[in-house]
This record gives C-alpha cells, structure tokens and sequence, in this order.
C-alpha cells in the first residue's frame, strides 16, 4: 500500500512541476516574429499587459519601437505604453525619463501633430509618482544630463561656436 501512495504523490507532484514549468516558460518565452502590421503588434502588447505579462508587452513596444524608427506617433505611443508598464510596477526611474521625453515632444510641435491623448496620459502617470520620489528621479536626471555636457564639453576640440537651438525637438521627415 506504502508503494502504490509514494507512486501516486510523485505522479501528481510530477504533473504539477510539468504544468508549472509549461505556464512558466510559456508565459516568458519571446515569439521568434512580429506582424507586419503596426496595430496588431500593439493589440499582442495590450494582451500581453492585460494578461500581467509586462515584460512581453514592453517587447512588443519595444519592437514597435524598432520597426518603425521614423513613425512619432508610433514613437510617442510606444514610449507612453512602456512608461505605463513601468509606472503599475512601481519602477519610476525608468517611466520617468519617458514620460519627460513624452511632455517635451508634446511642447515642441504643432498642436494636432501628435494624438492628443498621450500628452495627458504622461501627465496623469507622473501625477501617480510621490511628489518626493519624482522629485529625487528629476533632481537625478538633471545632474546625468550636466554630467553629460560637462564631459562632452570636455573631450571636444576647440572649434568655432555654432549656433544651436536646443529649444525645438528633431523629428524626421515623415511621408505621411
């Protein structure tokens, strides 16, 4: 009797590693392509978030992010949709400087240029941040970017002033 039990529990306890290894790997696994099409990736991503696998949604984004480089509205969607992964998780230091980025595009072209929504969107999801902690993520942030000019300025050559406008956002040209 003492075997057929001990046989028994290693069947179910083998069946329950088997089925928790399978969720396991197959809710972390990276599939090997991507459509083609901009709105069925971003479909996989929201169910992939709607699902609480993040890390594949932020793949997905991330992908978006690399398929179409010169899309702004991709762009800004893409970042916005990380940023807000990041901000459920609680991992402001890495939504912050998104979602910054996001609000200087926003200020830096035409109104209409961009969908709207984003724009609020940023705003409410560095509203959810404690003021104390945005403001360490911030304070930080500007002494990377002084750091930054600093050692530029630093390892340059001499050369003749340019003037620059540091006030306005590059984007590319886009066939629309």
């Amino acid at each position: 009797m003492k075997y057929s039990r001990f046989t028994l529990k290693n069947v179910f306890y083998s069946a329950v590693m088997a089925v928790s290894t399978f969720a396991v790997v197959s809710c972390s696994s990276i599939p090997e392509s991507v459509p083609d099409d901009d709105r069925e990736i971003v479909q996989l991503a929201q169910d992939a978030a709607d699902g609480g696998n993040y890390d594949l949604a932020k793949w997905y984004y991330g992908q978006l992010l690399e398929k179409y480089p010169d899309d702004s509205k991709i762009y800004v969607e893409a970042n916005f949709e990380i940023a807000h992964l990041d901000i459920k998780k609680k991992k402001y230091e890495a939504a912050v400087p998104r979602l910054n980025e996001i609000l200087y595009i926003y200020e830096n072209v035409p109104v209409g240029y961009l969908p709207s929504q984003y724009k609020k969107l940023a705003e409410n999801d560095l509203k959810k941040i404690p003021e104390e902690t945005l403001s360490k993520i911030n304070e930080k942030i500007e002494s990377e970017k002084a750091k930054k000019i600093k050692q530029e300025g630093e390892s340059q050559v001499k050369t003749p002033a340019v003037e620059d406008d540091d006030d306005e956002y590059d984007f590319p040209d886009f066939d629309e």
